[in-house]
């Protein structure tokens, strides 16, 4: 997935669909769901670009397709609370994926991914803007 995700923001800043967008959600949907064998347990609980990876897939997918849209909102809202948790309570003096500006870059990254999708569930005083939407990198 995180080798994908590239290609993926890469094809949404061209405006060009992505394929498979069921496929997509359906395999987010089931590493969310298999914590044994899908994401690692760390998942959420760090700034790291695994979970923007995540979210950006079902996000974008999600935009394409009305496929188990309730499932995917229940992931995400799920998710979001997790990781809301981790952001609210992290230790920004130990902790080592916020004090890395390229880790804490991701974290970011998906909070903003999270705020524009979840509309009314994570406000802030400065609406978070994701650079991949405006400047893709690979």
């Amino acid at each position: 997935m995180a080798g994908t995700f590239h290609y993926l923001f890469n094809h949404e800043y061209a405006h060009m669909p992505l394929r498979y967008p069921e496929k997509m959600i359906d395999s987010c949907i089931a590493m969310y769901d298999d914590r044994e064998n899908g994401l690692p347990k760390s998942f959420g609980t760090s700034s790291n670009f695994l979970e923007i990876d995540w979210i950006f897939c079902l996000t974008r997918a999600q935009r394409q397709t009305p496929h188990r849209f309730w499932e995917v909102r229940e992931r995400l809202e799920d998710f979001a609370e997790q990781y809301l948790d981790f952001w609210y309570n992290v230790d920004w003096n130990k902790n080592e994926s916020v004090n890395d500006l390229h880790t804490l870059f991701g974290g970011v990254c998906g909070l903003a991914e999270l705020q524009q999708t979840l509309r009314g569930k994570m406000v802030s005083d400065v609406p978070l803007k994701l650079v991949l939407d405006r400047r893709p990198f690979i």
